[in-house]
């Protein structure tokens, strides 16, 4: 079954209200920074962190997304330290860190992406994760099966 999903930072009612229209199939604003995906889902996101922490040395922490709101099965929001481990990487001294990272998390079963594919989807990510943390908002990821 293929899975679509969009990553994006805003703050609770945002994410709510988008997954609202998302969940409608109504109008969806573009007012949030967001990245659409194919294929990835919580279990992606959790095993892509728990690569990035070993990589980084970054230590252990609460890798697993949360349902955000009981009427939104498809909403979850990103845990703190799996952005913090997004971030990191995004800093990391070690010029060839990212490559390695989206190779690996390429490899892992359930993942459909090619490491030629995973490596702008992570550098997307990772913008992404660390916009929102500069900017005060929390990162969410909306999936639906089709």
């Amino acid at each position: 079954m293929a899975v679509l999903s969009e990553v994006f930072a805003t703050n609770h009612k945002g994410a709510l209200e988008r997954a609202d229209a998302l969940e409608s199939g109504a109008d969806v604003p573009d007012d949030v920074a967001r990245l659409e995906l194919s294929d990835v889902g919580p279990m992606d996101l959790e095993a892509l962190g728990a690569i990035a922490a070993r990589t980084l040395r970054f230590g252990t922490g609460d890798l697993e997304l949360e349902e955000v709101d009981l009427d939104h099965e498809l909403l979850f929001e990103l845990p703190p330290y799996l952005c913090e481990v997004l971030v990191e990487l995004g800093k990391a001294e070690d010029p060839d860190a990212l490559a390695e990272v989206a190779a690996e998390w390429a490899d892992v079963e359930d993942v459909t992406m090619s490491a030629a594919t995973a490596q702008p989807v992570l550098s997307d990510l990772v913008e992404l994760v660390t916009t929102a943390t500069r900017d005060g908002k929390n990162v969410y990821l909306w999936v639906e099966e089709v």
